[in-house]
């Protein structure tokens, strides 16, 4: 089992002149949670963006280490699952093709049933044979929680996660983190969600 660790080393970022946070530092191990918390505007999507390596940082460096080895940049994607609002998913597609589609990239294989069985964790199993174009905001953010639920990632980055959900939605949301944390992955979520912000053993305020 892969068990990752992250590490932020005064992390700063600026845009046009002026800083959006600087002097960050954290060390999340495997089966912890770092919630990164702040008003709107703050930089809490673009620090997760840091850390998945989507954008580089103005200073300082995140490290990812995965059973106490170094993961080159490279290699940073294959090891990490993310629930954005900047995630999407080919419209013309089924939900299981979708997953199906994830799987292939990772170089993963699975059965239909292990696919509805992950739709069926996220409240999507009748929803399987549909096209996602039909999708409403808050089953497109289920079938982000059934991908991460079959791509099984260690390390788990989540923007907004409960974003568009009722109240059952939530508490797959909820189900996602939990999980995760009892099978020792590593967690990192930006939210001002109490709820979701009360399964971290580290915060950084942005505010």
């Amino acid at each position: 089992m892969t068990r990752m660790t992250v590490e932020l080393a005064g992390i700063g970022k600026c845009y046009s002149g002026r800083y959006l946070f600087r002097q960050l530092n954290a060390a999340v191990q495997p089966g912890e949670c770092l919630a990164i918390t702040g008003c709107n505007g703050s930089g809490k999507s673009t620090l997760l963006k840091i850390i998945a390596g989507l954008i580089r940082p103005t200073n300082g460096r995140i490290s990812l280490f995965a059973n106490g080895s170094l993961i080159k940049k490279d290699q940073q994607a294959a090891v990490l699952g993310m629930i954005s609002p900047e995630v999407f998913f080919y419209q013309a597609m089924t939900a299981m093709e979708n997953i199906r589609f994830l799987l292939n990239i990772r170089n993963r294989e699975a059965t239909e049933q292990e696919i509805l069985g992950w739709l069926y964790q996220a409240g999507l199993k009748e929803q399987g044979n549909k096209r996602v174009h039909s999708y409403s905001t808050g089953m497109c953010q289920r079938l982000k929680i059934a991908a991460v639920f079959a791509i099984d990632p260690p390390l788990i980055l989540l923007d907004e996660p409960a974003s568009n959900l009722d109240t059952e939605g939530k508490a797959i949301a909820a189900q996602l983190i939990t999980k995760a944390l009892a099978s020792h992955k590593t967690l990192v979520i930006a939210s001002n969600e109490s709820w979701e912000t009360e399964y971290a053993t580290h915060k950084i305020n942005l505010s």
